[in-house]
């Protein structure tokens, strides 16, 4: 969990850690919303990309990989580069459900 203004290396620094794919996850200021990336691990199988620049925050790398649905990026102390993907947001209320009393368990007729 990240706040919008932290620096994307100190966050990567911590997603370093995990050796692995990583969901981070930010609160959205104006709207308290949840939002989501997952990181994969810098692969030397991307393309290396120029590092973001230092003051670069979390919240630009969240706004860059949801316009495009994902964004590749490297940090200062990564060799390779990483993809980032925007989670999409769910929204129940765009989606309908059946009621309880609709749904059949598997094998009733």
């Amino acid at each position: 969990m990240t706040q919008p203004s932290e620096k994307l290396d100190d966050v990567m620094g911590l997603v370093s850690v995990h050796q692995g794919p990583v969901l981070v996850a930010m609160t959205e200021p104006s709207t308290e919303d949840l939002r989501f990336l997952h990181i994969s691990e810098p692969s030397p199988a991307l393309m290396v990309v120029e590092p973001c620049p230092q003051d670069h925050a979390i919240n630009n790398l969240f706004e860059q990989a949801e316009r495009a649905g994902m964004s590749m990026f490297r940090v200062k102390y990564w060799k390779y580069s990483a993809v980032a993907h925007a989670i999409p947001d769910f929204d129940y209320e765009a989606h309908s459900f059946p009621q309880p009393e609709q749904a059949k368990i598997s094998g009733e007729s």
